[in-house]
């Protein structure tokens, strides 16, 4: 009996030992997100910030790029309502810095997800733009600290900012904070971001953010706790001062994180700012809600078309010779499918091509493909209107090309889904298809763009809407393909898509 009591204290000994070592290792999660009002990622990791690469070396880095005509202009209030509500401009009709017509209440911040699903958390943001405070993140703080910048001047509010965020980091339970720093914007708009005054700004955020962090290493119970970090930018700036047009450099954001889950280095795709959302509410083990656009990093769904090999300009010289961006090799089994007879035009959309935002975008700005935010990395492009570019073959013929899937093997199921991003506008007699072939049979139609009010765009744009459709498998039926076609266009628009997934049940 004296053995078996021994044994067993043992065993509730090794037991309590594991026991502990569990409860040691499971840190408290908390997060910060820092945002840096048009600060550009490439004048940002140029400067003399030692406390932002310091960030960047140890953890997640990568340039991103926003939306454009069709979507929203690139200005604030747009940008930081995608940034705290984690969905696009076409859900939270954040349009300019009126916040005219927006739908905020449909949207709340990320600080007010976490503050409705854990009301336990002590939540707090200190910002110095005040429609940041009024309008995005009019309530879900235990505490909110907002000062007008624009009136009292941002290199001094910047400063009351960090000293009272700072308090809260190092003393407070701050399990999930936003600070917000402004002068950058301001160095922009009155100097451009290739002066020297917009670089001073940069190092004055790098000292900040120092301090912040400092803040957050000087916490008692600093070693017990899982922090998520995260910077980011709600736009760039042109070379001599401005934003809300289209150029790469308006368009420019970027997302750096450290902490928690978030993976190390820079993803072979870029991220987006719809991603810091989730992110957030992944760290705090809150469930990100089915409307948001982002995913947490490193959790996007792979995409078969990022495999594709691009290759640097040819027809299109208004692109910089170092941007990879097209190639027409299909990836991963796909088939890119030209009309016998389609006359030649620019070399880079003579049929379906593969491409990216970065290329794409720079054929022709201002044209609403900046919009095609939900596309991210490599995605499919038929784009007649760039086509006709060269030598106008419109004029002889007309723009028929098919992007055809792999065959998917449908024995014994009933139905095959689809879904993807689709980025299509409207103009004269083009349309768009997408039809499904079984076991090498004739095309049904599954959906249909055209200039008709009664087909799936109404006779209108889809601008970066995503799309899904059933189709019935018919009895016997052993394989399907699916195509996506642009044809019947001269001198029109385009299609674009992007990540198509296909379920079979």
């Amino acid at each position: 009996m004296r053995r078996t009591l021994s044994l067993l204290s043992v065993l509730v000994a090794v037991a309590g030992l594991t026991s502990g070592v569990a409860v040691a290792a499971a840190k408290t999660p908390k997060v910060l997100v820092i945002g840096l009002d048009g600060a550009r990622f490439d004048k940002l990791m140029a400067a003399d910030t030692p406390n932002v690469h310091a960030l960047a070396n140890r953890g997640y880095v990568s340039r991103s790029s926003l939306y454009g005509s069709g979507m929203a202009p690139t200005v604030s209030g747009p940008g930081w309502s995608t940034i705290l509500t984690g969905v696009w401009p076409d859900k939270h009709e954040v349009k300019d810095n009126s916040f005219t017509g927006n739908d905020l209440a449909s949207h709340p911040s990320w600080l007010a997800r976490a503050e409705t699903a854990n009301p336990a958390l002590d939540t707090y943001a200190a910002v110095d733009w005040t429609p940041i405070g009024d309008r995005i993140l009019r309530t879900g703080q235990d505490r909110k600290f907002v000062l007008n910048g624009d009136s009292a001047g941002y290199e001094k509010t910047d400063e009351q900012v960090a000293v009272d965020a700072e308090k809260h980091l190092k003393q407070d339970k701050a399990d999930a904070s936003f600070v917000y720093f402004g002068q950058t914007d301001i160095a922009g708009h009155e100097h451009g971001a290739d002066s020297s005054q917009y670089e001073a700004s940069l190092r004055t955020d790098d000292a900040l953010i120092g301090r912040l962090l400092a803040a957050v290493d000087a916490r008692a119970d600093r070693a017990n706790e899982d922090w998520l970090i995260m910077i980011s930018s709600d736009h760039g700036h042109t070379p001599s001062g401005g934003h809300g047009g289209d150029t790469p450099e308006e368009r420019m954001t970027f997302v750096i994180a450290a902490g928690g889950a978030v993976p190390a280095g820079t993803p072979a795709v870029a991220p987006k700012i719809v991603d810091i959302a989730p992110t957030v509410l992944r760290h705090l083990g809150i469930a990100a809600p089915a409307v948001y656009d982002g995913y947490p990093l490193g959790a996007v769904p792979s995409d078969v078309f990022d495999s594709a090999v691009l290759k640097p300009r040819q027809d299109e010289t208004g692109v910089p010779s170092g941007v990879l961006g097209w190639t027409h090799d299909a990836p991963g089994g796909w088939t890119v499918r030209n009309a016998s007879g389609m006359p030649a035009g620019v070399t880079e959309w003579q049929g379906w091509a593969f491409t990216t935002d970065d290329f794409w975008t720079r054929t022709a700005p201002g044209q609403q493909r900046e919009a095609n935010a939900r596309a991210r990395g490599v995605f499919a492009v038929a784009d007649p209107d760039e086509w006709d570019d060269k030598g106008s073959p419109s004029s002889r013929g007309t723009f028929d090309s098919s992007l055809v899937s792999p065959s998917l093997d449908v024995s014994g199921k009933s139905t095959v889904d689809v879904a993807f991003v689709s980025h299509y506008r409207q103009e004269g007699t083009q349309r768009g298809a997408l039809t499904a072939s079984f076991d090498g049979g004739p095309e049904q139609n599954v959906l249909a763009y055209g200039p008709e009010s009664g087909t799936a765009n109404k006779g209108g744009d889809v601008l970066s809407v995503p799309t899904s459709a059933s189709v019935r498998v018919p009895a016997g039926a052993r394989s399907v393909k699916l195509t996506w076609r642009l044809y019947a266009a001269g001198n029109d628009w385009y299609w674009a898509v992007d990540a198509p997934r296909f379920t079979i049940r």
